[in-house]
């Protein structure tokens, strides 16, 4: 992350920041397993959702897009893994993960 001169910022020495960040972009919505709003694909879903999943919390089924969020533990070891990588190759002095819990509760109990 560089700084831009003249840029406001709440850091004493902005100029100083040394930051590299890995974020996760080929699973969750980045995935692109969509069905647009009003297309009978996006009626299959929602049905199937209903049907067979018991899902009850969609909103305005009717005129609803549809898209799955895939989340692994093989793609969460995998990114972890390259910042390590990376911080060790490239003789980073620290490296702090940040995870955002609330984001897949299905997933969070597992890595």
């Amino acid at each position: 992350m560089r700084y831009y001169q003249g840029t406001p910022s709440p850091v004493k020495h902005p100029e100083l920041t040394d930051m590299v960040i890995f974020r996760e972009n080929s699973e969750d919505i980045y995935a692109g397993i969509e069905w647009k709003a009003d297309s009978a694909d996006a009626e299959k879903v929602i049905k199937f959702l209903r049907d067979e999943m018991g899902v009850k919390k969609i909103r305005f089924p009717e005129h609803c897009g549809i898209g799955i969020k895939p989340c692994s533990e093989e793609g969460t070891k995998r990114l972890v893994r390259a910042a390590i990588e990376y911080a060790i190759t490239n003789d980073r002095d620290s490296l702090t993960l940040v995870h955002k819990g609330n984001h897949h509760e299905v997933h969070r109990r597992r890595v």
